[in-house]
């Protein structure tokens, strides 16, 4: 079973609004990836962890081949319903990532988008995509972060570890995930080749106008941890304020792996 960050009903609608956001700040990392692997003649492709279907929706901005699109929750399956209703070529469905119920060798590209971090097996969800794809097939894993190589600075002795994978730990995810994408794809018997997406250092600005986007998120985290209003009130101020001040730089690797079935 596939595990989903836990998202009370009451904030679902904040949740959906991060994935759109995140889909937005990745394009530019996962599009040349789709690019790279031929997504574009691609005749049928498995898009496994679709959530909201807001990278779905880029998936079939790129390819007149049909798209299979898997969720495990049916609640994200329905927004994603909402979210491609215009895409004639793209198929939803609710299905869980460590037992895909499709026959061996079927897809042409089988890709998947901040999954693993959450796979309660993630070995098994690589060795499955692996199995549904075709001989001469592709498997790719187009963003996939490993918080352990983030870097902050100015740095803060009670906020930093908590974002460099604390608070991801904290709800079930691997925060090192990305470093462990080679072992799982090979594993696979995939012949892999692995990277780092995000090799622009964002300005100051940008950073500002994430923070402002998430800041939410970031706040509850931060309050999870059991850190007093205080603390994250001075925190606020102070990475606010070398934001300003043009100092801050933050460097957060997400990690692609792209493996060849031969």
């Amino acid at each position: 079973m596939t595990v989903n960050p836990k998202i009370p009903p009451n904030q679902l609608n904040d949740f959906i609004k991060k994935l759109e956001l995140q889909a937005l700040e990745t394009a530019e990392e996962r599009i040349p990836l789709y690019l790279k692997i031929g997504l574009k003649d691609a005749e049928l492709i498995l898009d496994i962890g679709c959530g909201s279907g807001m990278v779905t929706r880029d998936i079939a901005h790129l390819t007149k081949g049909k798209i299979i699109a898997i969720d495990g929750s049916e609640e994200m399956i329905k927004v994603a319903k909402k979210v491609l209703k215009m895409y004639k070529n793209v198929e939803l469905r609710v299905g869980e990532a460590e037992d895909l119920t499709f026959e061996d060798n079927m897809f042409d590209i089988v890709t998947c988008n901040l999954l693993l971090m959450w796979a309660e097996d993630p070995q098994k969800v690589v060795n499955e995509m692996a199995r549904v794809t075709k001989p001469g097939g592709t498997v790719l894993a187009s963003l996939e972060p490993d918080y352990g190589g983030k870097l902050h600075y100015p740095e803060h002795q009670k906020v930093d570890p908590i974002f460099a994978g604390e608070a991801i730990r904290a709800r079930g995810g691997d925060p090192h995930i990305g470093r462990k994408l080679r072992l799982l794809f090979v594993r696979a018997g995939l012949e892999t080749i692995v990277g780092i997406g995000n090799t622009r250092i964002w300005s100051c600005k940008e950073d500002r106008a994430y923070y402002f986007h998430a800041r939410d998120f970031y706040v509850k985290a931060l309050n999870e941890a059991g850190l007093s209003q205080n603390d994250i009130d001075k925190w606020e101020y102070d990475y606010l304020r070398s934001l300003d001040e043009g100092v801050q730089l933050n460097f957060f690797p997400q990690f692609y792996a792209i493996g060849k079935k031969p």
